[in-house]
């Protein structure tokens, strides 16, 4: 009995609170305006009395401040001049000449003496407040103590009575504290406090009745029967609606209806209670009758939306079980909620302009309506159709609004309509299990929304409706990567990306709209990019593998040359983008999934393909036709990847090589952004083909059948790419590619390109005893003039480095680590001095061929020039140095080593000779180091020899060739200067 005490009190107890709060709240503001204006009084007051006392004084100069500051202020009071005029006629005749001085604006009169303040008034504001509290809440506090303690008293006593008698106990304390503001009611000092007392006793005696009927444990039940203690608790509610009828305040008006239904939900259940607590909130909202507070109708709206939460709460089986029930309280919320609305759309009910209240009315009767709506009806498609005829009824509404009230509450109607009509499609889900599908109904209805506040001129609805219309594209893209994630059977797939696209094409339709009408948005291209996004999840993502490559061409098409006709914002790039996804993805699928049948692959390829045309034929220039041409390449890499690769491996990379020249030509066609990507794609495959050719052509002993002939198919592979190469040097470019930076780095390169081509075919295909000699003849043609014409400079530079190179295979080939031919064999033995002889005939030819004007400056990479400068400076040094080495070489390892000694004595004075045709001083000195070399060697090594005959052959021999060359220095000693 104690809790359900505390349940009455204690809202009686806040709601006086509050009241005596904003009734101090209102006093203490007025008091403080009075303050202030007796402080600015009595502060002129003071300045006049000062000034008159000092004119009575004799002082004839005031202060101007301050009787500038006195002639803004009011005059002071009658009295206070007639009191000063009788002072001054008591004075000596020094003050009669005082007033004889001109007179002031002002009266001459001095002030009263300044009287002191008031305690309260010096108190501060403080002071004043604890006095109001004091004088005010003291008694209302007392008679809530009093009240409290003689509910106890009566209580414990009418422990020891009947049940009867205990509730006329409580209905007789009620009426007590009714009696005041019967008695003194009409008083203003006592009215606050009998007000607060009669609703004290209004909600005793509901209590009292409630308790008598249905609520057993609080000790007051004496009636059994349910229609005469629903009487009683009618009576009770009666007696409070009557109480709020006749309130004076809007927050003691509310408090009775509330504490009206407060019975009804924690005693009575079922229809009856419900049915009740309807009626007294459609009779409470309008109460007074005299006042219609919105406040109250606010209060009184949200009252009984909770007691709606709270009922369904406890009746939730029986709504379950009983339609009749549902449809009572589905009716009940409509009877206390439409009439509310309905007052509200009134011509002259509400304010022009928007205020909280009246919004915070509007927001509340349609909430609790339509949280009524959709707890009650347990069937979800029951819900959806109920909730869907309140929507219509909100746009009804509000097209009436729009029409003759406010705008304002237009716009509140609008938006309550969506949100119910969202409410009701969100409410099948139990029946529209798809999640997709469900998410394409809620975008259809928020585009249809957002087409209405466009036709109908709304620009908060619209930009309500787009933002609704945003979330919903987001939210249906959600839905579709989660489906593309299931992977659900090909129906449910080709249905689920049938939704996604009927919805990009809503989106782009409605970007469409806003664009011709002119609507400002937030962000534009938002809609086109989330149409982009849902066409490349629904038919990259979501649709089966064997559908994905035709849609896409079929659907990213229409979209792509739609955004080229009409150009929605974001659309051209957002579905740009989606070619680009889609592409990705059809190449991860082949790569996962590969090898593939050829027809099955161009299947799937070439649709991919023909969208990268469309894109780069409709993208309107710029970089989208790049980007076509970009995935164009790469569909066409890959495609001759899989294609080929099953037939050989060794395809793949000349395929590369023809469409790297196919690229490089259709340079000539291309402008800007496709230029670039045209040349980028080239490179590309070059790039490809090298890699191919390291990792399987190189190493590959393929042979092709050419009629009667069995070639390696890696020689007809590096044919075909010196050819390339070969075709980029001398390909003409136009004006735009020749400009770009890229063009003119990477076009000096091809040469370099075909001369490691060339060395490669070399390498591979010479035999090892016969690579000097092609390396030799590689560096004779390498320094041709003709050739050099036609190329560049620096060809006669890689001649130079590639005579070394030949030089030096002579020599690794012929020293004693390494495996020599062997002496015996005639082939091995004629290749040494054919490389012999042809690296003979390169040293003379460079004589006449080198150009040493222009061989310092050869161009290309940097370390050209630094062995240009060097052959062009010493050529004799860099070339005949190493032609005198291999030669040694050779006739060390070929012949016989008892006539060694004899052969490199020939040597010597045959580069002696040189030397003094030429008139090479180094030449000589390296003839003569030769020559002290063999003398050292015939008699430390010849000298013991066991033959004879060949000792005194070599000795003559060499001991000849000492002599011709004693004649000829002698001879042509002019030459040695």
């Amino acid at each position: 009995m104690n809790e359900a005490l505390l349940v009455i009190l204690l809202p009686l107890l806040v709601a006086g609170w509050v009241l005596q709060v904003r009734a101090l709240e209102r006093r203490v503001r007025r008091l403080e305006q009075q303050a202030a204006s007796l402080s600015e009084r009595f502060f002129a007051l003071s300045l006049w009395s000062e000034v008159l006392q000092k004119r009575l004084d004799g002082d004839y100069t005031p202060e101007p401040a301050k009787l500038a500051a006195a002639e803004e202020l009011p005059p002071p009071a009658p009295q206070a001049i007639a009191e000063a005029r009788s002072e001054a006629e008591t004075k000596p005749v020094a003050g009669a000449a005082a007033l004889t001085t001109p007179a002031l604006r002002r009266p001459e009169a001095p002030a009263a003496p300044r009287a002191p303040r008031p305690r309260a008034a010096t108190g501060g504001p403080w002071k004043r407040i604890e006095r109001l509290l004091v004088e005010n809440w003291s008694g209302l506090l007392g008679v809530l103590v009093v009240v409290a303690g003689v509910t106890f008293l009566t209580i414990n006593a009418g422990l020891e009575l009947g049940p009867r008698e205990r509730f006329l106990l409580t209905l007789l304390v009620g009426g007590a504290l009714a009696l005041p503001s019967v008695l003194w009611g009409r008083r203003p000092r006592w009215r606050d406090l009998t007000d607060a007392m009669r609703s004290g006793g209004g909600a005793l005696v509901l209590f009292a009745c409630a308790a008598a009927g249905g609520l057993p444990q609080f000790g007051l039940q004496w009636i059994e029967q349910p229609a005469p203690a629903l009487a009683l608790l009618a009576v009770g509610v009666a007696a409070n609606l009557a109480l709020a009828a006749i309130a004076r305040t809007a927050a003691m008006a509310s408090l009775h209806v509330a504490v009206s239904l407060v019975p009804l939900a924690i005693g009575l259940q079922g229809g009856p209670a419900l049915a009740i607590a309807a009626a007294i909130a459609l009779v409470g909202s309008e109460l007074p009758v005299r006042h219609r507070w919105p406040r109250h109708r606010l209060v009184v709206s949200w009252v009984f939306g909770a007691f709606q939460v709270a009922w369904f709460l406890r009746n939730g089986p029986a709504l379950a079980a009983s339609p009749a029930l549902v449809a009572g309280a589905s009716l009940a919320a409509v009877l206390v909620f439409g009439p509310g609305l309905l007052r509200l759309h009134r011509p002259g009910a509400t304010p022009a302009r928007l205020q909280a209240v009246p919004a915070a009315l509007l927001l509340s009767q349609w909430g609790g309506l339509g949280l009524a709506l959709l707890l009650y009806p347990p069937e979800a498609a029951v819900r959806a159709g109920a909730l869907a005829a309140a929507a219509a009824a909100a746009l009804l509404l509000g097209q009436g609004a729009r029409r003759g009230g406010p705008r304002w509450l237009a716009l509140g109607d609008g938006l309550v309509g969506q949100t119910l009509v969202l409410a009701a499609l969100l409410s099948l889900a139990p029946v529209i299990a798809d999640g997709p599908l469900l998410a394409g109904v809620v975008l259809l209805e928020s585009l249809l929304f957002l087409a209405i506040a466009v036709r109908e001129g709304s620009g908060p609805l619209g930009r309500v409706g787009w933002w609704l219309s945003a979330a919903a594209g987001a939210v249906l893209a959600l839905s579709g990567l989660g489906a593309a994630l299931l992977r659900g059977d090909p129906v449910n797939q080709l249905q689920t990306a049938a939704v996604l696209t009927v919805g990009a094409g809503l989106m782009a339709g409605m970007q469409v709209l806003l664009q011709r009408r002119g609507v400002p948005l937030p962000l534009p291209p938002l809609l086109g990019w989330l149409a982009s996004g849902l066409v490349a999840v629904g038919t990259a993502l979501v649709a089966p593998e064997d559908w994905r490559s035709s849609l896409s061409l079929v659907v990213m098409g229409a979209f792509l040359v739609a955004a080229r006709r009409w150009r929605p914002p974001g659309l051209l790039n957002g579905i740009t983008v989606a070619i680009a996804l889609a592409h990705a993805a059809g190449w991860l699928t082949l790569l996962a999934q590969a090898p593939w049948p050829p027809l099955h692959l161009l299947a799937r390829l070439l649709p991919l393909g023909v969208l990268a045309l469309v894109l780069s034929a409709c993208g309107g220039g710029g970089r989208r036709q790049g980007l076509g041409l970009a995935l164009l390449g790469v569909d066409a890499g890959l495609g001759v990847l899989w294609l080929l690769e099953p037939i050989s491996p060794l395809l793949p990379g000349a395929a590369w090589l023809l469409l790297s020249a196919g690229a490089l030509a259709g340079t000539r066609w291309l402008r800007g952004g496709a230029l670039r990507v045209a040349l980028g794609l080239s490179l590309a495959y070059l790039a490809a083909f090298a890699a191919s050719f390291l990792l399987v052509i190189g190493p590959s002993q393929e042979l092709v059948t050419l009629g009667v002939l069995q070639v390696r198919g890696r020689l007809l592979i590096e044919l075909l790419a010196i050819a390339v190469g070969l075709h980029g040097w001398f390909f003409r470019a136009g004006p735009e590619l020749a400009r770009l930076p890229s063009w003119k780095a990477v076009q000096p390169c091809f040469l370099e390109a075909v001369l490691l081509g060339v060395m490669v075919l070399l390498q591979g295909e010479i035999s090892a005893p016969w690579r000097p000699v092609a390396w030799t003849l590689l560096a004779l043609l390498l320094v041709c003039p003709a050739l050099v014409r036609r190329f560049a400079i620096r060809l006669q530079v890689y001649g130079v480095i590639v005579y070394w190179l030949a030089v030096a295979t002579l020599l690794v080939g012929l020293s004693i680590d390494l495996p020599s031919f062997p002496a015996a064999t005639g082939a091995a033995q004629t290749a040494g001095l054919v490389a012999i002889a042809l690296q003979t005939a390169f040293v003379l030819a460079c004589r006449r061929w080198l150009d040493l004007d222009r061989l310092p400056e050869p161009g290309g990479w940097p370390p050209l020039a630094w062995v240009g400068g060097r052959v062009a400076r010493r050529r004799n040094l860099w070339l005949g140095h190493p032609l005198f080495i291999a030669v040694a070489v050779v006739l060390a390892s070929g012949y016989d080593r008892a006539l060694l000694t004899l052969l490199w004595t020939a040597e010597a004075f045959a580069v002696y000779l040189l030397g003094v045709v030429l008139r090479e001083p180094q030449f000589r000195r390296v003839a003569l180091v030769g020559l002290g070399a063999c003398l050292l060697r015939l008699l430390a090594i010849d000298m013991a020899q066991a033959d004879l005959g060949l000792r005194g052959l070599v000795f003559v021999g060499v001991g000849l060739l000492l002599l011709a060359l004693n004649a000829l220095v002698h001879r042509f000693r002019s030459r040695f200067g």
